[in-house]
């Protein structure tokens, strides 16, 4: 696998931004290839799955390129009073990913997925952005960071009322509210798992009775573990498993 880092101008952000990307260096890969937006938590960075996993060596010989952006502390979102991270994500990423990479730049070649913060930005964006992915994952899911208490909300993220407001529950960024509004049948494949010690499985859980009541097809799974990076990098390599059967990929 080859590696690069893109550094470029986000139209969105109004500012320079980086990338990390790790592609196919075989040319017995066929392609296009796909791609899977990999994203980082609150604390981190587009380095981090590079420096804490062994990312590379699990999709290597897939035709499958791992794109990974820098979210900073943004939740992936365009917020009320700040940066677009969604959109710098949706549209400038994967935009220059399309235009750049040999991919195949359409739904049934992009896969979306994360850890923590990153968790619930590639459940928010995958729902909101159905036609843009065909697969999601979320290890350790924020996912309903939105309907927690505000206090603690703004102890462990101090810029969450600025992105999300002051009532953030049921509007255009809770995943909750999304699945409702939205045609079921064009939710995209999605997987969803926690370790059972980790502070965020009840929220996890939510969504998963959530969806099941709903009847939303999704795979849900708990395992030993908490929120750190020897749960990520053993579990990340099912949410890659589960991408490559979604987007139909061989190696």
């Amino acid at each position: 696998m080859a590696f690069a880092t893109i550094n470029y101008h986000s139209h969105s952000l109004q500012k320079a931004s980086s990338f990390n990307i790790v592609f196919p260096d075989d040319p017995a890969v066929p392609r296009p290839w796909s791609v899977f937006y990999l994203l980082h938590g609150l604390s981190d960075d587009h380095t981090i799955w590079t420096r804490r996993t062994s990312i590379e060596r699990y999709v290597e010989g897939l035709p499958l390129v791992v794109v990974m952006p820098n979210g900073d502390r943004g939740w992936y979102t365009n917020a009320i009073d700040g940066y677009k991270y969604e959109d710098d994500i949706v549209k400038d990423v994967v935009g220059l990913v399309d235009r750049t990479f040999p991919v195949k730049a359409e739904r049934a070649g992009r896969a979306i997925g994360g850890l923590s913060m990153g968790g619930f930005g590639a459940v928010k964006l995958g729902l909101k952005h159905h036609e843009t992915f065909a697969s999601v994952n979320s290890h350790s899911g924020a996912i309903g960071f939105l309907r927690g208490d505000l206090k603690k909300n703004k102890e462990l993220s101090p810029e969450f009322p600025r992105i999300f407001g002051e009532k953030p529950a049921g509007g255009p960024e809770d995943p909750f509210a999304i699945v409702e509004q939205i045609d079921h049948g064009r939710i995209p494949a999605m997987r969803i798992d926690c370790g059972v010690d980790d502070f965020l499985i009840e929220q996890n859980r939510d969504f998963h009775k959530f969806l099941e009541e709903r009847h939303v097809a999704h795979e849900y799974q708990e395992f030993p573990g908490n929120h750190n990076w020897a749960y990520w990098d053993e579990h990340v390599q099912q949410a890659i498993a589960f991408h490559v059967r979604n987007l139909k990929l061989k190696s």
